[in-house]
């Protein structure tokens, strides 16, 4: 007897493209205090000390800052993240191939983790205070000792304990600075009596059709990961309600998940080097993504 083809048994079988070893990225685990929120939940921040008013938040279009004070909390609102349309092969299906179906899984949280990495450098880079932003020394050409020296010491007054995102090139003058200086010296034992610890950021995401770095190469982000009111970065997924005629994960005990996977509901011909039958497939999330403490971010230009 012939099967029918049915997309959500596919979305089914793909489940939630969410890693449940590692469900956020390390960018994401490092900066940010991390919440989840129920569909039809609403997200406030409330101001907890007086001289914080104003907070940076995500929105559809870009990012946008919003007032606060200690009796006037503000309401953030949730914004779609999806990852680009992928393709199953039809004769794979056929095949019964089902480590195709757990790569495209693979791929497609890996697209969505880039997204999410992308949003929040997008709203720190909004955050960052003018006085935090800093830039090669007259007749230096990379990134120094001196330059993370100078961003700490803005950050503490608001903080204490530091992440440095470094895109690549930023990493790699850290990793010759004692070739290059001649310092002679350990970088980790540097490194630890500063309390700063490196995140390098390499990805790219897809916008209108080009890829887009996630974090310029030129660029790096110290964030202070220690005060008052915690890191200084809010990331937040919404739990998503699994409607079956949608797809995505289909639970028997009622657990919503976070990332659904929808799929196209005819197989499509898809033209590129040689053309062929295909399903498409697509990861989506609701997140919220907010700078709560711009005080405690310092920006750094190579170029």
């Amino acid at each position: 007897m012939e099967k029918k083809y049915s997309q959500l048994e596919i979305a089914r079988i793909l489940g939630e493209p969410k890693d449940p070893r590692k469900p956020y990225t390390l960018l994401v685990e490092k900066i940010c205090e991390i919440d989840t929120a129920d569909p039809d939940e609403y997200v406030y921040y409330y101001d907890v000390l007086q001289d914080t008013d104003k907070v940076y938040t995500t929105i559809a279009n870009g990012v946008t800052q919003q007032a606060v004070s200690p009796d006037t909390p503000t309401l953030f609102t949730f914004v779609d993240i999806a990852s680009p349309e992928y393709y199953i092969k039809i004769t794979d299906l056929a095949d019964a191939k089902e480590r195709v179906l757990a790569r495209k899984v693979a791929t497609i949280n890996r697209a969505l983790n880039a997204w999410e990495n992308y949003k929040i450098i997008t709203t720190m880079n909004a955050a960052v205070q003018a006085a935090n932003i800093h830039s090669l020394k007259s007749g230096v050409n990379h990134f120094n000792f001196e330059n993370l020296i100078d961003m700490i010491d803005g950050l503490l007054e608001y903080a204490s304990s530091f992440v440095l995102v470094a895109g690549n090139q930023i990493d790699k003058d850290i990793k010759l600075w004692d070739w290059t200086d001649n310092k002679y010296q350990s970088l980790k034992e540097a490194l630890n009596d500063l309390d700063v610890e490196i995140v390098r950021v390499k990805q790219t995401v897809t916008i209108d059709g080009s890829a887009t770095d996630v974090l310029d190469t030129n660029t790096a982000f110290l964030v202070g990961i220690d005060s008052e009111v915690g890191k200084p970065n809010l990331f937040v997924r919404k739990r998503l309600d699994t409607i079956k005629i949608l797809g995505g994960v289909i639970t028997e005990n009622g657990d919503m998940p976070e990332r659904l996977i929808f799929v196209s509901p005819n197989p499509i011909t898809v033209t590129g080097s040689a053309r062929y039958l295909a399903v498409g497939v697509t990861g989506y999330e609701n997140v919220v993504v907010a700078t709560i403490n711009p005080y405690a971010i310092a920006k750094f230009n190579r170029s």
